[in-house]
């Protein structure tokens, strides 16, 4: 009798409590709309950014913008070597930075990524070559900007961890577009620095980057990625995005440059594909207004530039230029083509390790005069020249590293667009994730087509561009997610 008792006395002290903290909440005061807002404002509803990742952002925000836009009249080579020297430089800082944190964590962490293992089997092809290598300088020159593009990609891997700090990234990238395409445009027009003795190329269209080739090359890897944000962006970014688009396929168009616009125009289709693919009509139906204006942009862009107008003032057109590098009958296309064959010659000699990387532009006279030998080739002498590169990535890449730099390479490729192309499965649905990621995707797609008849990967902004996109397109944190996942030691942030 004595417990039931002693039971029933702790069963009204539980109702008695319950029902005078019901009295206290019901006599508390009610906040108004403006109190709740401000509440709403101050309670922490994602977990905060790492300081390290916020240097590491800015870091690579700096060389994404400084690296396209710098140049110097007082250097003898005005673009590339400032270009060289300010990436390399800030990238060094970085790596500092770094080293810093691993030593205070007691641990080296890297964020899970399927790019890791073939990323450092190609780093190590490109090390071994070094074996063959007739000048250490030259392969170490090459080598210092390879170690540039890997970096970055680390970078991006491991501190670009949330949406937020993507975005950030992309519209820097869409900043320098706009200001360079501007450049661009204006020099069309011969509205140009006084301070220049004029470069030269396809209508003196160089921008900040010295070439035509180059700054064509750079913006149509940007391309993709403003289209695939121009499906899901609302407000004042999507007018944004609608107003630098057609301007940046108008630098593109009036540079004529066949590489990249071949690029983006497979890019381009391939979107098309996989959008229909995991969307069926219903990408169509959900997408027409902006589908409709993406059509007319590059439909009337491409028209003013394939005919002879008053905007086109130049004598060169679209047309002519497809149709002249279709016949092969143009000098730079037949120089090409044999620049592969004596890149071919080359990568005999050495098949399994290369010529060593960096050395291309050392053994090219040897073997030119090697193909010259050849009595069949005594009519292409007037096609003689000293290149420096093969005017294709793959050729090039065999011949300086290698059958096994060549796999290393595919192999890294193949495991990028396939893990994308299974990340796109799983984000079927959710096109505020998907278009961006297929954008980004895609400007990497271009630049890889354009690397097929030039050389981007020994140009710093484009080379830089290509590893930055696959490092923001591969990037897969859950968004919302106000949880941490620990990671070797190490936490990564799950939040947008």
């Amino acid at each position: 009798m004595t417990e039931r008792k002693d039971l029933s006395r702790k069963n009204l002290k539980v109702k008695t409590q319950g029902k005078s903290r019901e009295g206290t909440e019901s006599n508390k005061p009610r906040m108004g709309k403006a109190q709740a807002k401000k509440v709403k404002k101050l309670t922490p509803t994602h977990y905060p950014v790492p300081l390290v990742n916020r240097i590491m952002e800015i870091g690579i925000i700096l060389v994404v913008v400084g690296t396209p836009l710098l140049f110097s009249i007082w250097s003898k080579n005005n673009f590339l070597l400032p270009k060289e020297t300010y990436a390399e430089s800030i990238l060094v800082v970085l790596f500092g930075i770094y080293l810093i944190k691993v030593v205070e964590d007691g641990r080296f962490n890297l964020v899970k990524s399927d790019l890791w293992y073939p990323l450092l089997a190609f780093m190590g092809a490109c090390l071994i070559s070094l074996f063959h290598s007739i000048s250490l300088y030259l392969s170490l020159l090459d080598l210092a900007d390879f170690l540039s593009y890997f970096f970055i990609l680390f970078l991006t891997l491991n501190f670009i961890r949330t949406f937020t700090q993507r975005n950030r990234v992309f519209w820097a990238l869409v900043a320098v577009c706009l200001i360079s395409s501007i450049y661009a445009v204006c020099q069309f027009y011969n509205l140009e620095f006084k301070f220049w003795a004029r470069e030269g190329g396809r209508g003196n269209i160089f921008s900040t980057f010295g070439n035509p080739n180059r700054y064509s090359g750079f913006v149509g890897g940007v391309l993709p990625a403003m289209i695939g944000y121009f499906f899901v962006v609302r407000g004042i970014r999507k007018y944004i995005l609608a107003f630098i688009i057609p301007l940046v396929y108008t630098g593109m168009m009036m540079t004529f440059t066949r590489g990249a616009l071949l690029g983006l125009f497979v890019s381009l289709l391939v979107m098309l594909f996989i959008s229909v693919r995991f969307f069926g009509l219903n990408f169509f139906k959900n997408y027409l207004k902006s589908i409709i204006y993406l059509l007319c942009v590059f439909v009337v862009i491409t028209a003013i530039f394939s005919t002879e107008n008053p905007i086109n003032y130049t004598r060169i057109t679209l047309t002519e230029r497809a149709a002249s590098a279709a016949r092969g009958q143009e000098t730079s296309v037949r120089q090409r083509f044999m620049i592969w064959q004596i890149s071919l010659l080359m990568a005999k000699d050495h098949p399994i390790i290369g010529q060593g990387i960096g050395t291309y532009k050392y053994h090219y006279l040897w073997y030119q005069g090697k193909y010259f030998e050849n009595p069949k080739n005594k009519d292409k002498v007037n096609l003689a020249v000293w290149a420096r590169e093969a005017h294709n990535e793959y050729v090039q890449i065999l011949a300086e590293t290698g059958i096994v730099g060549l796999f290393c390479w595919l192999w890294l490729l193949f495991t990028f667009f396939r893990g994308r192309y299974r990340t796109f499965k799983e984000e079927r649905g959710k096109d505020s994730l998907f278009f961006p990621r297929l954008g980004l995707t895609m400007g990497a797609l271009v630049i890889l087509v354009h690397a097929t008849v030039s050389f981007p990967l020994h140009i710093i902004p484009n080379g830089i561009l290509l590893f930055l996109l696959m490092g923001l397109a591969a990037l897969s944190p859950k968004p919302g997610s106000t949880t941490l996942e620990k990671n070797s030691g190490r936490q990564k942030i799950l939040e947008s």
